[in-house]
């Protein structure tokens, strides 16, 4: 007779009932839809998030160039400029470096001329996550460095030069004038070594040069003439971002009961020199939305509109040329209608979160919104959407302050 092994197990002891069974499954089922609700309360509803509306797409005005690559021979002067300009010249340096440098020989103050050109190539840098710099397209970094060439010297707007430019007029420096073309900033002075040269034979010298140089580097055809005085900047406040945004967006985007909200403009920070800037950011487990503000004052050469202008196309400059890190990889990039007098929405996978950009008169606008889990990305279409919805409450705000 063959003993059952003590240790055998009964298979009708532990066969599990069909009852039991189906409680289990049923049991299981209740945990998975209560975590997923648990995960949507926490990250914001897919469906809320798809319910909102993309950016409207719109003309894309901001010129792209020209990306000057070489120095022009001669600095882009010609010789029968140069002839008149600077009598019986003599050269000092023509170009190599982007450096060119004409004096007259003779020692006679009335007929003593100096014409000098400096002419600085910009390449860009690419964009380091997490550090919101400008400058990295090229024509960005030419607008970043452009500045006076003289620190106590006053300064005039010219208008019909480059893309932007600017005259300093003195007795001991002559006529200096500072312009941007594209990615190329340029320096042209023209002065006497011996005497000092009548304000207008020195600016229209000058003039003369920077027209012939703006042609050398592919720009439009100039007419350059000293702009008025820039307008008054009409008195603005950024309004408290924190209450911009309505709490019927915020329980779409970070919808969640430990949301925390701060004054802090968070990963949307703006960094504009001399401007009156305000922020806010909620963070909630898995999202993130930063919202900030600048208005920018006038200056002695542009008003505060035209400086909020150049800010902001600094940055279109930058979303527009920025590259992925694979080319697996979709960037979105588009102008933007309907929200201030300028905006773009942008979004690059790892380095660029849901972004828009906008501007209003002399105030520049920021709007972020990003995933904070890797375990639960935002797609780009509701990264963008997200932050487009804040940035159209935000447009309200401005509106109504």
């Amino acid at each position: 007779m063959t003993e059952t092994p003590r240790f055998a197990a009964s298979p009708k002891r532990f066969a599990a009932s069909p009852k039991k069974t189906g409680g289990a499954v049923l049991f299981a089922a209740i945990v998975v839809l209560v975590l997923s609700a648990v995960a949507v309360k926490a990250l914001g509803s897919p469906d809320a998030l798809d319910r909102l509306p993309d950016p409207p797409a719109g003309p894309d005005r901001i010129p792209d160039g020209p990306i000057v690559k070489a120095h022009p021979e001669h600095c882009g002067i010609s010789a029968a400029t140069l002839a008149r300009l600077v009598p019986d010249a003599r050269t000092a340096s023509d170009g190599g470096q982007g450096t060119c440098t004409w004096s007259s020989r003779t020692d006679d103050r009335k007929s003593d001329r100096r014409l000098s050109v400096g002419i600085t190539l910009f390449r860009g840098t690419g964009l380091r996550p997490g550090v919101p710099q400008t400058g990295r397209a090229p024509v960005a970094a030419a607008m970043t460095a452009l500045g006076p060439k003289w620190s106590n010297v006053p300064g005039k707007a010219v208008t019909g030069l480059g893309d932007e430019a600017f005259v300093q007029l003195s007795g001991s420096t002559g006529a200096t004038v500072v312009m941007r073309v594209g990615s190329a900033n340029v320096t042209v002075q023209y002065r006497s070594l011996l005497g000092t040269l009548q304000e207008a034979t020195a600016r229209d010298g000058a003039f003369a040069a920077a027209s012939e140089v703006v042609a050398a580097l592919g720009g439009r055809p100039a007419q350059p003439a000293i702009a008025g005085a820039p307008r008054p900047t009409p008195a603005r406040t950024v309004p408290d971002l924190c209450a911009a945004v309505p709490k019927r967006t915020l329980r779409r985007l970070v919808k969640d009961d430990s949301v925390t909200g701060g004054t802090g403009a968070g990963s949307a920070a703006l960094a504009i020199r001399d401007a009156d800037t305000g922020g806010c950011s909620w963070r909630s487990n898995g999202r993130e939305l930063a919202v900030s503000a600048a208005v920018v004052p006038g200056s002695e050469l542009f008003d505060g509109a035209r400086l909020a202008t150049r800010e902001y196309e600094m940055r279109h400059h930058d979303a527009r040329a920025e590259e992925t890190l694979s080319v697996h990889d979709r960037k979105y990039f588009r102008a933007v209608t309907g929200l201030g007098d300028q905006a773009f929405a942008v979004h690059v996978p790892e380095v660029i979160p849901g972004e828009i950009v906008f501007r209003d008169g002399n105030v520049v606008v920021r709007v972020t919104y990003e995933a904070t889990d890797e375990r639960h990305p935002l797609s780009r279409k509701h990264a963008v959407r997200g932050a487009y919805a804040a940035a159209q409450e935000i447009a309200k705000a401005l509106n109504a302050h």
